[in-house]
Formats: C-alpha cells, structure tokens, sequence
C-alpha cells in the first residue's frame, strides 16, 4: 500500500498458493536413524500444528496414530508428504518400520501404559536415551531404540527409559497438544532427560552380540532356506505377571533385568511352540563372555595370515590395512565398554 497526500493506492500480494504451491510452510530434515513417528512430530511442530492434531491432517485416525504408520505407511500418505515436503519417496518410505527383517523384535503397542488414570487407549511404547535427548539440537527418537534387545545406549553407555522420571507414564509424543519439543512428558510437563544409571557391563556385552547378529541377518536378509533370527529370538518366552511373554512386550525394567540374568546363567526361559529359540538365547548368553575375545583373535589370525607383497598401484584396498583397522575399532569398542562400567 502507498501513501501520499492526494491518493491511496493499493498493491495485491502475490498468492500464497502460487508461491508454495502445495507445500507446507514448514519443512525439517530427517535426522540421521530417526523414527518416522518422530519425524513426523517434529514436521507437525515446524507447521505450527500440536502432534495430536497433526493426524488429521494425514487424514488418519487419533490417538498414537504415527506409532501405526511407523509399522504401516500407507502409498496415500507416502504421496502425500512427498507432495507437501518435496523431499524424496525413498527418504521418508526409509523412516518407517514396515518390510522390516527385525519386525519381530520392534517393541510392540500395549495398552494402558500412559497416564492410566485418564486413559485405556493404546500407547506406543517408545524408550530413549535421556543423553542423547539432550544433546540434540531438535530432540528426535531413533529407530535402534525400537528394538526390545536394546536396554542401553551404545555411544553414552546409560541405560535406556521408557517411561516419565517424574509421572511414570508412558512416552506417547503423538499425544501433545502444545506446541512443545518431545523431550517434555505429554503428561506432566516434566523434562524426560533425568539421566539413568549406567549399564553394566556384562549386559552391555551381552546386547552388543545380539546386536552384531542382527547386524549379519540384516545382511543376508532375503537369502532362501535361511531361518530368520528375529524371528527366532523373539518365539522364546519370558515369565512376566506370571505370564509367558515374548520379549518385544516386556518393559524396559524387566528386559533390562532380564538381560542381567542371561549374562549371571541365572533365566528360566518359558517353553512355547519353538523349543530352539529357547536354545538359541541360551547360546547366545553363553557365548557373550567370549565373543569380544573371539573377533580380536580372529582378526589378528586373517592379519598374521597376510603376506604383504611388493607396493604396486591398486585400484582395491589393501586387505591387510582393512584388518588392521578392524582390530583397532574393536579396541576402541572395548575401551568403551570398559569405561562405561560402572565401578565397585
């Protein structure tokens, strides 16, 4: 609008809709292993629109409905966000948890876990580490920490949460009606990075094996006449309530102790149809003690079994450097887990 003293003139604004054209205003970066549920709260937040109400938005139901589209992204709202966010099919598809070769061992949803005295709707059961929350620029929820063979957190060597320090109840960021970071309980208010002790190092040990088998399943996911791990590892039951449970429904506390006993030998696993994954854990528990000794020797053995030949130009890498770094990085592993022990 000009002014002058003989005249007002009026001067239309360039459409908004022509400007952004379908886009949303607002539009983050998934983090390096976020979670699609996560980000998709955080997008809410950068669009001024409180996660709880950002369902409607995507057109899907209420309550935790981005803990179901982390298991189950459908192609309309795939289409959807990539319309709106311009960012690539592909990067937002690989948020989400559906076609995933560890389905069997994601944490599952249960009910009654948020505030019970308000609610008996469904809540995801997320758990975190309260150190990397709060060194976090944007606090954001990782995909590793889905997994129920996860109790601890391998960069802080701190035991993992999944519930309020302050309230107890269950952490449902789906469930936040303001427009605050999700490292406050959607609950009580209070701030959720209220650090937790360390983990001991036998259980670390323990959940670093599972975790490098997993590793090596993923890898040869999709090779035929091959049995899947997860699926294996996850048939075995825990006795919890008095109730046979596989592990992907247990809470952090008793997978933590649960972890605990199969390093001491000290677990009774439940019998269900598959009586291998029973024997399964039980190796697996078995073999912990030995296995960071066992990649060590094994790849000093490659190492010592290399001759190195005459420095000629190559286009490959030297396999004796590669093995040399292997040992070094498994150094550094145990270094870690070593520091991270707590001390008597």
């Amino acid at each position: 609008m000009n002014q002058s003293a003989s005249e007002i003139t009026v001067t239309p604004a360039r459409d908004y809709g022509n400007e952004v054209g379908q886009g949303w205003p607002g539009v983050v970066a998934p983090a390096p292993g976020e979670l699609l549920s996560s980000w998709l709260h955080r997008l809410a937040m950068a669009n001024g629109i409180p996660p709880q109400y950002f369902g409607r938005v995507l057109d899907v139901a209420v309550g935790d409905w981005s803990a179901k589209l982390d298991r189950d992204l459908p192609g309309r709202i795939l289409s959807l966000l990539v319309e709106r966010t311009r960012l690539p099919a592909e990067e937002i598809d690989g948020l989400a948890l559906h076609r995933d070769p560890l389905a069997r061992l994601r944490l599952r949803q249960i009910t009654g876990s948020g505030d019970a005295r308000t609610s008996t709707a469904r809540v995801n059961r997320l758990q975190y580490c309260p150190a990397c929350l709060k060194e976090d620029r944007a606090p954001f929820f990782r995909r590793g920490w889905s997994l129920a063979t996860r109790v601890s957190c391998f960069r802080h060597g701190c035991r993992l949460r999944d519930h309020c320090p302050a309230c107890g109840g269950g952490i449902a960021p789906a469930r936040q009606n303001r427009l605050l970071p999700q490292h406050f309980c959607v609950w009580c208010d209070a701030d959720l990075r209220k650090p937790t002790l360390p983990a001991e190092y036998d259980v670390q040990r323990l959940e670093r094996l599972i975790d490098d088998l997993l590793r090596m399943h993923v890898a040869g996911h999709g090779r035929h006449g091959k049995t899947s791990l997860p699926a294996m590892l996850g048939a075995a039951c825990f006795t919890f309530n008095g109730q046979p449970t596989s592990i992907s429904r247990l809470p952090h506390r008793v997978r933590y102790a649960l972890f605990r006993q199969l390093a001491d030998g000290m677990t009774h696993l439940q019998k269900r149809s598959v009586h291998p994954a029973i024997y399964l854990w039980t190796r697996i528990a078995l073999a912990a003690p030995k296995h960071s000794d066992l990649v060590a020797s094994l790849s000093a053995e490659i190492t010592l079994q290399i001759t190195p030949g005459p420095k000629t130009r190559s286009r490959h890498p030297d396999l004796a450097d590669l093995q040399q770094v292997i040992v070094r990085l498994h150094s550094n592993r145990r270094t870690s887990l070593a520091t991270a022990m707590p001390a008597h």
